[in-house]
């Protein structure tokens, strides 16, 4: 008689088919935690450059980036602020790059609304319905902005921003339609009177006193030791000694304390008194240092020089700013520190568990729900019949 009896054969044929359905089962599951921690928030947006200069009656332009970086940016609402009291709209104010973002009708380009009075802009910008055209590519070009500087911001910067009713939608999988946009980084626009940049260069001829010579005629009064040669010579052996830039002001575009990542923009104040500013150093606290050397008013005598910096870990740091003159001197950075506290970043373990939503969304959940369902029922019919045989 053979070993092999129906019973056996059923019994044998459902543990097949439970070693099959729970490594499946696994596996899904596995796929869709993938799927979703794919899907938090990690995308920026910024603008490039981060500053510049112009005299009133000038345009300044910026390009806009967005770096998605593990996101699948599908729709972006864009909201841009600035000042409509330093700057305007000049030409189209914004052209939108069609060729990553051609809408769901490419006969029919996205069209910006713009507020004049409120200084700000809006547009609505899709990818269309086509998933392989969805935004993956870091550094892609959403749009060229163009402004024109209508009033001088003096001794500082005026900024361009993105609005806090900006959103970067993701067209990713049980994800769809959530805002992955982290964080946004501004620009600066030093604006400087018409004109005022052809006399910058007049200030370093004043200080060079060549009508000492003029002093000559005294000579003749036997005095000629007193006069001038004793002023001139006996302070620099040569020439007027150089006056080290000031750097007068370090400050920052949000609050000094915040939770890691924690991106903050440094702007850097100051004056030189007998020569212009070729550079500002931003040391961090970190251990990262950079330079500013274009923008933000370097080149002449007063500055606003501006920078972003991301800390991303968690500490107290001491960021401090210097100035460099067109002579090597270098201001303290006495009146240019700041104190920054970056928290632990705590709240990544609650998003990576705000999924709790895999029930609701119709996708890889409904399989695994069936699958394991299937499963528990193949598990009691087994042991049922384990128990009768």
């Amino acid at each position: 008689m053979s070993q092999f009896t129906p019973k056996k054969l059923i019994l044998f044929g459902l543990a097949a088919i439970l070693l099959i359905a729970i490594p499946l089962t696994v596996y899904l599951v596995q796929k869709q935690q993938e799927t979703k921690s794919q899907a938090a928030p990690a995308t920026t947006l910024s603008f490039q450059p981060s500053s510049a200069t112009a005299a009133v009656g000038q345009d300044v332009t910026f390009d806009i980036m967005i770096n998605p970086n593990t996101n699948f940016v599908s729709f972006v609402h864009l909201v841009i602020s600035y000042d409509p009291t330093k700057l305007t709209k000049s030409g189209d104010g914004l052209a939108i790059n069609t060729n990553s973002f051609p809408g769901f009708d490419p006969s029919k380009s996205p069209t910006p609304t713009f507020d004049s009075t409120g200084g700000k802009i809006t547009v609505d910008l899709a990818v269309g319905s086509n998933p392989s055209a969805f935004i993956q590519k870091n550094n892609t070009k959403v749009g060229t902005l163009t402004l024109k500087a209508i009033a001088s911001t003096e001794d500082t910067t005026t900024p361009i921003t993105f609005g806090s009713e900006t959103q970067v939608l993701t067209g990713q999988g049980d994800q769809f339609n959530t805002n992955v946009l982290s964080s946004t980084t501004p620009a600066s626009v030093t604006i400087t009177e018409a004109g005022t940049l052809t006399p910058t260069p007049t200030p370093t001829l004043t200080p060079s006193p060549t009508q000492t010579p003029q002093a000559s005629p005294t000579p003749t009064p036997t005095s000629t030791l007193t006069p001038a040669p004793t002023p001139t010579t006996a302070p620099g052996g040569g020439g007027p000694v150089n006056q080290s830039p000031n750097c007068t002001a370090l400050s920052l575009d949000r609050a000094a304390s915040g939770t890691a990542p924690y991106s903050i923009t440094f702007t850097a104040s100051g004056t030189d008194s007998d020569g212009t500013i070729n550079k500002a150093a931003f040391s961090f606290g970190d251990g990262a240092v950079q330079d500013v050397t274009t923008g933000g008013g370097i080149g002449t005598s007063t500055v606003s020089a501006q920078i972003s910096h991301t800390y991303n870990n968690a500490g107290a740091f001491q960021a401090t700013a210097t100035l460099t003159d067109n002579s090597g001197g270098v201001s303290s950075a006495a009146n240019c520190t700041q104190a920054i506290t970056v928290a632990a970043a705590s709240q990544p373990t609650p998003t990576v568990a705000a999924p709790t939503p895999t029930m609701a969304p119709s996708g890889p959940s409904d399989i695994i729900i069936g699958i394991g369902a299937f499963g528990i029922i193949l598990s009691i019919i087994g042991g049922f019949l384990l128990f009768i045989l």
